[in-house]
């Protein structure tokens, strides 16, 4: 039965609409272990609570202070990434896809951001003659981690949006009177309504700020409300692959191998001024490129 599988249904994009994002490179065995883990008795949701448990463990060994404790919190910290993607694919292989599963994983992403950032700051202040100043550094690269990650999540959430491809997100999760209804009709479960509420509360401040600088980047723009306008604002390919070191995956996948080389703080300073740097780059940059377009258009 492995071998009959489509594996081509893990994608979130259809094929006409996909462009290349750089976060696959980080975990390109995705496909072998989806094809093991597809006809074993094993969810979805499993997977989520397992790369969590990675994920606290790896925060664990940072605060640890042993002799290792780098190199296995970033083997600890790479085997959560790698599952957070793992889960996904095999639930839409199965047809498993649920908003369960979907606020599951931004729970698990930012308990474990907050512990890990949380851990290899208190680590460093131990270890440092400013411990203040690596506190204020730490706390700045955590905020700075959750809104890079919150920006390319809303923009991808609007292109899967704009091109119809992936229903269990929106771009505002906001609980409406239609989920309290649903949960006073037993529609939607208890954890279902509490990971909701959770997920407005960790993220709701991040979506709404990157919500209002899309406004006013669309304004200063001069973007319109047409359906060209949009599409060129929404699908555009080029700006989706150059945001993609924005992503979470990325960001972990630099914690992982600056932990290696030892090089934590280092790892900080480059969230807050290089990540930061890149993000505002990359917005003006947009805006730049669609008031081209529109003179182009014209």
């Amino acid at each position: 039965m492995a071998d009959s599988i489509d594996l081509d249904r893990i994608e979130k994009l259809p094929k006409a609409c996909r462009f290349f994002d750089v976060n696959t490179l980080w975990y390109f065995p995705n496909r072998w272990a989806v094809r093991l883990l597809y006809p074993l008795p094993v969810s979805a949701n499993t997977i989520t609570w397992i790369a969590l448990v990675m994920g606290l463990v790896s925060a664990a060994f940072y605060v640890s202070g042993i002799k290792t404790a780098l190199v296995w919190g970033a083997v600890f910290l790479y085997g959560k990434l790698f599952l957070d993607n793992v889960d996904g694919s095999l639930a839409r292989l199965r047809g498993e896809e649920s908003r369960l599963g979907r606020f599951l994983d931004s729970f698990s992403d930012f308990v474990v951001s907050v512990l890990v950032y949380g851990a290899i700051t208190f680590r460093l202040a131990e270890a440092s003659s400013h411990p203040g100043f690596i506190w204020v550094l730490g706390g700045l690269a955590l905020v700075s981690s959750l809104l890079q990650c919150s920006y390319w999540v809303y923009y991808y959430v609007g292109y899967t949006d704009w091109v119809g491809s992936y229903e269990k997100n929106r771009m505002d999760e906001s609980v409406t009177e239609r989920d309290l209804r649903r949960v006073e009709a037993g529609e939607m479960s208890a954890t279902i309504y509490f990971l909701q509420r959770f997920h407005n509360m960790a993220y709701g401040w991040q979506d709404s700020l990157i919500a209002t600088l899309d406004r006013f980047s669309r304004k200063v723009a001069g973007c319109q409300e047409s359906d060209e306008h949009r599409e060129r604002w929404v699908a555009d390919k080029t700006f989706l692959t150059r945001m993609g070191p924005l992503c979470v995956c990325t960001n972990t996948m630099a914690l992982v191998v600056l932990s290696l080389l030892n090089q934590l703080e280092l790892f900080l300073v480059l969230v807050v001024f290089l990540g930061n740097g890149y993000l505002l780059a990359l917005q003006g940059w947009k805006i730049v490129r669609f008031k081209n377009f529109v003179t182009l258009s014209h």
